[in-house]
């Protein structure tokens, strides 16, 4: 019996390889950029994403960004743009529990379910929400220690001055760390995305295109790059993996 269940369990592991090295043989799919904006503050769609929140996959999500964060031992203020329905900003909370945690949001139908999530999960005075945009953050210069922000760029309409506004805000030796799709992904990718997009994910979800609009809307490394090159940030470091990126930026020089 022992032994029985250690080959399955060898079958498992040689099956998930096999299946990973297909994934990465696949060619990379070339798109043009379409950029799509959310409805985010159609209630609709905010609950639609609220299902999408309690997913393994976002589940996973949250923690690498955490894991990334923690790489860098932070203090201070940490700020979440683009914090949506607040499962990263608990998750920080719970990480960093000395840190002030402030999740940011266009949408005030975000904002609402974000501080109802914040309160019934983890009792913390140092969890603030404020409204506001990347291109307009509600914060003064060199103030942040830390902005995180997660599948959010490609929704920005301004990166460049998105990105400006953010290093404004950023104390001297402060950091940006972004996650975000990169369009040039493995095909595999693509389709995984269409059928969650067709089949699986909420109507109001459906009816703008998400998750699959997002991953088209997103930038590829080069472009990534591009971007960040007619910023302030000097310091810039990309990881480029199979269907996402890392971004992380340092700010050297006071404004």
């Amino acid at each position: 019996m022992v032994i029985m269940m250690i080959l399955y369990i060898i079958l498992g592991v040689i099956g998930f390889i096999i299946l990973f090295l297909i994934i990465l043989s696949l060619p990379r799919k070339e798109n043009e950029r379409i950029h799509n904006i959310e409805a985010i503050d159609n209630p609709d769609v905010v609950k639609g994403f609220e299902t999408m929140a309690k997913t393994p996959a976002f589940a996973w999500i949250h923690k690498k960004i955490v894991s990334k964060l923690t790489e860098f031992l932070p203090e201070g203020i940490i700020v979440d743009l683009g914090c949506g329905s607040g499962n990263l900003i608990v998750r920080l909370a719970k990480k960093f529990p000395n840190s002030e945690i402030i999740g940011v949001d266009n949408s005030s139908e975000m904002l609402k379910t974000a501080k109802e999530r914040a309160e019934k999960k983890i009792k913390s005075r140092k969890i603030k929400f404020k409204k506001g945009s990347a291109n307009k953050l509600p914060f003064n210069d060199n103030s942040i220690d830390f902005v995180v922000s997660s599948l959010s760029l490609h929704h920005w309409i301004n990166p460049t001055e998105a990105l400006q506004e953010i290093y404004r805000v950023l104390k001297k030796h402060g950091y940006l760390i972004i996650f975000d799709f990169r369009r040039n992904s493995r095909k595999f990718f693509y389709g995984l995305l269409k059928f969650a997009t067709t089949i699986v994910v909420p109507k109001a979800l459906k009816d703008i295109n998400e998750p699959l609009g997002s991953l088209l809307s997103s930038y590829t490394e080069n472009e990534m790059r591009e971007i960040f090159n007619h910023t302030s940030f000097d310091k810039i470091d990309i990881e480029a993996l199979m269907a996402w990126v890392f971004i992380i930026a340092k700010k050297n020089k006071d404004i």
